[in-house]
């Protein structure tokens, strides 16, 4: 199929460090964009938009999740981490069916299109049948399985290589597949090693949860006598590490910071959840000054509670000019790319995430008609500042739209709302 989009305002490919406001046509070839240029004649075989009245933007990067996490949203409130997993979440999740997954992961994925979401990160459960939520949606996910090592660990470690060897790159690439381990509290050191091995050999993404609490991080010091990211340096698994997707990162020393940008890790900041659950303020200004890639996750709707990118990408920015008490320490641009081009670098997805020709034609089109866009002053500053969800017209990834005039195209919503009440409700009753 091919879109010949005229007269399309967008933010150029340079707009991690200028942020370059353009106005030009651009034509879509099955899944690339082929052409961008002041006036391209109308394509033959395809069809022509209108886009004056949009701003279009890259697909925007959900970074961290756990997608399912839909079916329990909105039961366990004021309470922190800790107890919130190991008595609310925990004991409902060992209830969990594929049949669940794929449901509570379909609901999730149709709330993130209706609010401009292209690609997701996912380390849940029953992760085939996320994989089939996903292919059937046509978007695109970084999937992981969530691994403990309590017990097992060889076989969980060698499920967890299955379901990568299986999966990687599929549904034409739109889905990538990774390991898992939970977190530090969860897994050894020793499981950690192999499994960035593994990731190594394979040349996949490791996903987990990194100095998301205060407590987390003094509990491992007293037993490990330094902090989770310290110990794995010590160790050396930072020597030749695989790509690296660490959530949340809250609480970090600047050795600890150091030792990430060395690794080429990228850091998916979650801040709404962090902020719920009370767990504390990441340090933006070190984050903002190191060369760390920096992406944006809303993590799992059971905490946040929702999986608007715009509304979290708000909140981040609210964050990082209050923290540092310095409103120009973070730019609308820079923003903008970390929960584009910052989440697809991360989840492996090299050629998204920016709009330039021969880059996957993964965009959303925001309708400046919407009153929040009045009037027209500066449309970016618009989209980050006073936008929401409303405005998202249309999805378009790798070059089918997946929403169109608000309409979900690949998603019946109805039949997914009324399965995800039915298991939701038999979950909560426990």
């Amino acid at each position: 199929m091919r879109y010949l989009l005229k007269c399309a305002s967008f933010v150029d490919s340079e707009y991690e460090s200028n942020g370059r406001l353009r106005t030009a046509d651009i034509l879509v070839e099955g899944d690339t964009i082929r052409r961008i240029a002041d006036h391209i004649e109308d394509a033959p075989a395809g069809e022509t938009i209108n886009a004056e009245r949009y701003l279009v933007t890259p697909g925007l990067v959900n970074a961290h999740g756990h997608l399912a996490m839909t079916l329990l949203r909105g039961l366990a409130d004021g309470v922190p981490l800790q107890s919130w997993l190991e008595d609310y979440m925990f004991p409902r999740e060992r209830l969990l069916t594929g049949d669940d997954v794929y449901v509570g992961t379909q609901l999730c994925l149709a709330e993130g299109i209706l609010s401009g979401t292209t690609t997701f990160a996912d380390m849940y459960f029953f992760e085939d049948d996320v994989a089939r939520a996903i292919e059937e949606a046509g978007v695109k996910a970084n999937l992981s399985t969530g691994t403990a090592s309590l017990g097992d660990e060889a076989g969980k470690l060698q499920r967890a290589e299955d379901f990568v060897v299986r999966c990687n790159n599929t549904a034409g690439g739109r889905i990538k597949a990774s390991f898992g381990p939970h977190a530090p509290y969860t897994t050894t050191p020793e499981f950690i090693g192999a499994m960035f091995a593994r990731a190594q050999q394979l040349g996949v993404v490791v996903q987990f949860h990194l100095h998301e609490t205060r407590g987390e991080v003094a509990a491992y010091a007293e037993k490990y006598g330094c902090s989770p990211i310290a110990c794995y340096a010590e160790r050396g698994y930072f020597d030749a590490p695989p790509r690296l997707v660490a959530a949340h990162c809250v609480h970090m020393t600047q050795r600890d910071i150091e030792i990430l940008e060395r690794a080429g890790a990228s850091i998916a900041l979650n801040v709404q959840s962090n902020l719920k659950l009370g767990s504390g303020v990441a340090d933006y200004r070190s984050l903002l000054a190191s060369g760390i890639n920096l992406a944006v996750g809303t993590d799992g709707a059971a905490s946040n509670d929702n999986v608007d990118m715009l509304e979290e990408v708000r909140v981040l920015g609210f964050m990082m000019k209050g923290s540092t008490m310095e409103p120009a320490e973070v730019s609308n641009n820079r923003l903008l790319s970390m929960a584009t081009l910052g989440g697809a670098r991360a989840l492996g997805f090299d050629d998204t995430g920016v709009i330039r020709e021969g880059a996957k034609a993964d965009l959303v089109f925001w309708d400046t008609d919407d009153v929040s866009f009045c009037p027209h002053n500066d449309v970016v500053s618009h989209l980050l500042w006073s936008a929401n969800s409303r405005a998202v017209d249309a999805v378009m990834v790798d070059g089918q739209f997946v929403l169109r005039h608000h309409e979900l195209l690949t998603i019946d919503i109805d039949r997914v709302r009324f399965e995800a009440v039915q298991r939701a409700h038999r979950l909560a009753a426990l």
